[in-house]
């Protein structure tokens, strides 16, 4: 069934030299709001901003799970992660699953991604299938002891090697991944939104500040790979795998809890033919493979749960549920596959406007429209919503099939560097 779906995509592609090249961009632990087009004052994204002056921006879309490997594999499979198993680090996409790479491949697409993030490596994830270049080869420790990503600077200069050495006669299909703004953060002096030097800041001020520091250098290296990029006939869908919690709700980082400020990401979408401008229609993770396949020409396979975005189809009422299942990853296999088919940690589901989250036996509810940050608790006040949507959580539930996933041998490196990124 695999290879017939994959001749299809060959079948229905257009000419080689007619196809548009289409570029995934995205960047890891990157908070929607802390990108000038979605509201930050500070001068903190000024070539993403310009991107988004040309794009189509989503002001309302929502991560499947805040981890890394889970949310990314939802974006390449258009599946919830619960459905493949890869519901945590180290637990890679099985093989049967279908990956958009793999049709733009079929297709007759060069193929090529740079990686910086060690959980997103070919051997803890399974993503790379259906690229020509998978280039996850990076062994710089940071700081000289931290084993864990590629900074922007080399992400860009490794990207515009190969877009240098493509073959020009095929369409691109490419994945562009920056780290930076993951823990721990360091501080750029040339790159200060703030304006302030460290000292001057309390201690949370002082993580905010290397925060923005982060984003504001890898906003600088991606302005380099934009101005790098074919001029003509070339699409760019710009995403987040998560955001952050920076002290929000007395929580720093993510993995663990599903308020806003870690399943808020941005989206953009920019090239020919796009009316530039801004929507509130709710999207999602698993929406990205559809659409990059949208923007090849090539349709979305069966079993894909997302939805084209510019197909003009997401109703405006959509059920979001979304889950964790903590970013930890056992050293030990046989324990990680026995922690695969645990359930979720915390629960969430947003709909109309409303959020609950379901922690156990413990409710939150919140009203997204007029509390964005989530600061006023609701449930005790509207029992009748809680009950509606807890009874949203339960059908999905009844809906989406559990997978399962064998959990990856973890090296010496591997261990090293998930300790290091507080994966363990």
């Amino acid at each position: 069934m695999w290879a017939v779906l994959l001749t299809a995509a060959m079948a229905a592609s257009a000419e080689p030299s007619s196809a548009p090249n289409v570029v995934f961009l995205s960047v890891d632990t990157l908070r929607a709001d802390r990108l000038g087009c979605y509201g930050c004052e500070l001068e903190i994204s000024p070539n993403l901003d310009r991107l988004a002056e040309s794009s189509l921006l989503f002001e309302d879309c929502l991560c499947e799970v805040p981890i890394t490997n889970p949310s990314f594999g939802a974006m390449l499979s258009s599946r919830y992660p619960r459905m493949t198993g890869t519901v945590r680090n180290g637990l890679p996409m099985p093989g049967d699953v279908p990956l958009v790479t793999e049709f733009f491949k079929a297709a007759g697409y060069h193929t090529f991604c740079v990686q910086s993030n060690w959980t997103l490596k070919s051997n803890l994830s399974g993503l790379d299938r259906g690229f020509d270049v998978y280039e996850d080869a990076f062994e710089k420790k940071r700081w000289g002891f931290l084993k864990s990503e590629r900074i922007a600077k080399d992400v860009t200069d490794t990207a515009l090697e190969l877009l240098a050495d493509r073959d020009p006669a095929r369409p691109l299909f490419c994945w562009v991944h920056y780290s930076d703004p993951h823990a721990p953060y360091r501080f750029h002096r040339k790159f200060n939104p703030g304006g302030k030097r460290l000292r001057k800041y309390d201690k949370e001020g002082q993580v905010r500040a290397r925060y923005d520091s982060e984003v504001a250098y890898t906003d600088h290296h991606i302005g380099r790979l934009l101005e790098a990029l074919p001029n003509e006939n070339t699409y760019v869908l710009f995403v987040a795998d998560h955001g952050e919690s920076l002290y929000e709700h007395d929580y720093l980082g993510h993995g663990r809890r599903v308020y806003q400020t870690g399943l808020h990401i941005p989206l953009l979408i920019h090239g020919p033919g796009i009316e530039p401008g801004r929507t509130s229609a709710p999207a999602r993770g698993v929406d990205a493979g559809p659409t990059l396949l949208g923007l090849a020409g090539l349709g979305a396979a069966p079993g894909m749960m997302g939805l084209d975005l510019l197909a003009g189809d997401v109703p405006p009422d959509r059920v979001r549920v979304v889950e964790t299942y903590g970013g930890a990853v056992p050293k030990i296999p046989g324990a990680r596959a026995m922690m695969a088919g645990r359930p979720p940690m915390r629960q969430g589901v947003v709909s109309n406007g409303s959020k609950l989250i379901l922690n156990g036996r413990q409710t939150e509810l919140f009203q997204l429209i007029d509390d964005p940050m989530e600061e006023e608790e609701l449930s005790g006040e509207l029992p009748a919503r809680v009950e509606e949507l807890r009874q949203l959580v339960a059908e999905w539930d009844g809906q989406i099939p559990r997978g399962h996933s064998e959990g990856a041998e973890l090296s010496e490196d591997d261990i090293e560097a998930l300790e290091a990124g507080g994966y363990l």
